[in-house]
C-alpha cells in the first residue's frame, strides 16, 4: 500500500513545491515508484520536472472538462509522475473549489484506485482553497501531513494562533533556515520548546540553489547535487521512509 504525504504552508511563499519536488526526486533515487500531484492553480510543480508553464494540461482541467484526470499525468521517468494542476481562469478555479466542497471524497477514491500502483502519493496542498486541502487532510487517506515553516516572526506569531493548530497532528517542517543569523537560532530554541514533538528533525537550510534550481527546472538535487539543500532532502527521505516503516536500505534495493 502506497503513503500518502501531504505537504502544504503555514502562509504561502514557504517553498512547498521547490521542497515536494526535491522529496520525490530523493525518495526516487531510494528507488521508490512516485506519484506527485500538484493541487494548486499556482501550477508550479511541474516547472520542476521540466513541463512548460504554458502546457495547459492537468488534473483539474480535466475535472471540468469531464475527461479522465489520469490522462494528465507525466512520466518524467520511470516510477517519478507528475500530474499537473492545469491552466484554469479565476472561474474555473473556483468551480473546482465548488466541486471538492461538494464531493470532498473524490480525491480519497482515487487514492485508493492508485495506491497498489506507488510507494508514495505526494501533495502539494494550497494554503488558499479550502476545499482543496481537505479533499486530503480531511477526507482521503493521508498518512503524513507536513506544515512548512520558514523561521521568521511572522510564523512565530502564526503558530500562536489557536486556529491553526487544528492540524495538531502534522510535521512542522523548517524551510530555509540559516543558523548564521541569531534571531534565527533564537526562533528554533523557542519551536523546540514549544513544538519539540512535532518539529522534524531534519530542517531544510538556506541554500541559493533552490531559486536556481527552479529557474532550471530541475529539482535541487538533479541542479546542485553537492548543495547543502540537497543533503538535508536525502536525509528528509530517509525520514519519511523511516516514519513509514520502510527500511531505507531495503528501500534502495
Amino acid at each position: 500500500m502506497s503513503t500518502v504525504l501531504a505537504m502544504y504552508g503555514l502562509r504561502g511563499g514557504t517553498g512547498v513545491s521547490t521542497l515536494l519536488a526535491g522529496l520525490a526526486d530523493a525518495l526516487h533515487a531510494l528507488q521508490q515508484r512516485v506519484l506527485l500531484v500538484d493541487m494548486s492553480p499556482d501550477n508550479l510543480l511541474g516547472l520542476h520536472f521540466n513541463l512548460p508553464f504554458i502546457e495547459p494540461t492537468g488534473w483539474a482541467r480535466a475535472q471540468m472538462e469531464g475527461s479522465d484526470w489520469r490522462d494528465a499525468a507525466f512520466a518524467v521517468e520511470d516510477g517519478l509522475t507528475v500530474v499537473p494542476y492545469g491552466r484554469l481562469d479565476l472561474g474555473g478555479i473556483s468551480a473546482v473549489e465548488q466541486q471538492l466542497a461538494a464531493r470532498p471524497e473524490l480525491w480519497g477514491q482515487r487514492i485508493e484506485a492508485l495506491s497498489a500502483d506507488v510507494d508514495w502519493l505526494l501533495f502539494d496542498l494550497p494554503s488558499h482553497l479550502p476545499a482543496h486541502a481537505a479533499s486530503i487532510l480531511r477526507h482521503a487517506r493521508c498518512d503524513m501531513g507536513l506544515q512548512v515553516v520558514n523561521v521568521d516572526s511572522g510564523s512565530h506569531a502564526l503558530l500562536q494562533r489557536p486556529e491553526l493548530r487544528d492540524r495538531a497532528q502534522d510535521w512542522l517542517l523548517v524551510n530555509r533556515y540559516d543558523p548564521g543569523r541569531q534571531l534565527q537560532r533564537d526562533l528554533m530554541q523557542l519551536w523546540l520548546h514549544d513544538f519539540d514533538a512535532r518539529l522534524v528533525p531534519q530542517p531544510v537550510h538556506e541554500d541559493g540553489s533552490a531559486p536556481e534550481a527552479l529557474a532550471s527546472k530541475l529539482p535541487i538535487r538533479r541542479h546542485a547535487p553537492a548543495s547543502l539543500a540537497a543533503a538535508d532532502l536525502d536525509s528528509l527521505a530517509v525520514w519519511c521512509l523511516t516514519r513509514a516503516n520502510l527500511d531505507p536500505d531495503e528501500a534502495r534495493g
